[in-house]
C-alpha cells in the first residue's frame, strides 16, 4: 500500500476500536460508519493511483517486474496483491529450472510474471479467458521481455465449447470473472476446455499449477483427471471461493484422490488456499 492509504487505514483503525465501535455496535451505527471507511478507502487508493509510477515496478528475487496499472483494480492487484503475498512466495520458491508452471486464472500476470522472472529457465503458461485481461497480459509480457511466458486465451473446465463469463465491472485487472456466478452480467463469450485435451493438442504438461477461477476449480481438476493421475504435476496451488458454493472440503477429497497431501496455506475471508504435494 502506498502512503495516503496506509496512513488513513492506520487511523481510522486506531480511532475506531474499544468504547468506540462497542457504543457504534449497540446503537446499530456499525453498517454506516462501515460504509464511510469502506469510501475513504476506495478515495485514498484511487489518490494513491493517481500518484503512482505506470509501468508499476516489483521486486522479486533480484529482479523488478514492470505492470501497466491504468485502472484502479490493476493497481490494487499489482500494489498489495491482494493479501496474497504468502501464495506468491510459496509459487516462487516451488517453481525451478526445468519446470513447466501453468497458472490458470492469470488474470493480469501477477502470479505467472513474478515466478517468471525469479525462475528464467522454467516455462510458464498463463491461462486467461477475459479479452481485456489477456491484452494486459500481452503489455505486461511486451515491458518485460519474458519469452518463456506464453499466454493461453481459454478458460479451463470439464468440457468443450463457450460459455459466458460473468462479472460486475468490466475492466483489466477485476478480480471476480466467473464462468459461474450468473448473478453478475455476462460481460463475455469464452472458449472453455479441458486441461487434458489443451495437453493433447500439444500444450506442455505442467509441473505445478496455481488454480484461481472463483467458482470453477472442481470442473478444473475434473479435466485435468488423466493428467492430475500420474506422477507429472508436483504441486498444485488452489483457491477455493466458498462464496461462490465449492466447498474446501470437496476440492481436498478431489485431490487427495489424485494422490496429494493437501494443507491450507492461508485464508482472505471466505476464500481458502490449498497446496497439494504429491505424496
Amino acid at each position: 500500500m502506498c502512503a495516503i492509504h496506509e496512513r488513513a487505514e492506520t487511523l481510522l483503525s486506531s480511532l475506531y476500536t474499544g468504547p468506540i465501535r462497542r457504543i457504534s455496535e449497540r446503537t446499530g451505527l456499525h453498517p454506516f460508519v462501515f460504509e464511510i471507511h469502506r469510501r475513504i478507502q476506495t478515495g485514498t487508493k484511487r489518490i494513491d493511483h493517481r500518484r503512482a509510477p505506470n509501468p508499476y515496478p516489483v521486486d522479486v528475487a533480484g529482479h523488478t517486474v514492470r505492470f501497466d496499472v491504468s485502472t484502479l483494480a490493476e493497481y490494487n492487484r499489482v500494489s498489495s496483491f491482494l493479501e496474497e503475498e504468502a501464495l506468491i512466495d510459496e509459487i516462487v520458491d516451488e517453481v525451478s529450472a526445468g519446470d513447466v508452471y501453468w497458472d490458470v486464472g492469470a488474470n493480469i500476470g501477477t502470479h505467472a510474471f513474478l515466478p517468471a522472472a525469479a525462475n528464467p529457465e522454467a516455462r510458464v503458461i498463463a491461462v486467461e479467458p477475459h479479452h481485456r485481461n489477456v491484452a494486459k497480459l500481452i503489455r505486461n509480457k511486451t515491458l518485460n521481455d519474458l519469452d518463456t511466458v506464453s499466454i493461453l486465451p481459454v478458460a479451463l473446465s470439464d468440457r468443450n465449447g463457450t460459455a459466458a463469463l460473468h462479472g460486475e465491472e468490466n475492466q483489466p485487472g477485476y478480480g471476480s470473472f466467473s464462468l459461474v456466478n450468473e448473478s453478475a452480467d455476462a460481460v463475455a463469450d469464452v472458449p472453455v476446455r479441458p486441461g487434458d485435451d489443451v495437453i493433447g493438442d500439444g500444450v506442455p504438461t505442467p509441473s505445478v499449477i496455481k488454480i484461481d477461477v472463483e467458482g470453477g476449480e472442481i470442473a478444473v481438476l475434473d479435466g485435468l483427471d488423466g493428467t492430475l493421475s500420474t506422477d507429472a504435476v508436483r504441486t498444485v496451488f488452489c483457491e477455493v471461493h466458498q462464496q461462490e458454493g465449492v466447498s474446501e472440503a470437496a476440492v481436498e477429497r478431489r485431490l487427495r484422490g489424485f494422490g496429494y497431501d493437501v494443507r491450507r496455506i492461508a485464508e482472505r475471508g471466505p476464500m481458502v488456499f490449498l497446496r497439494a504435494d504429491r505424496g
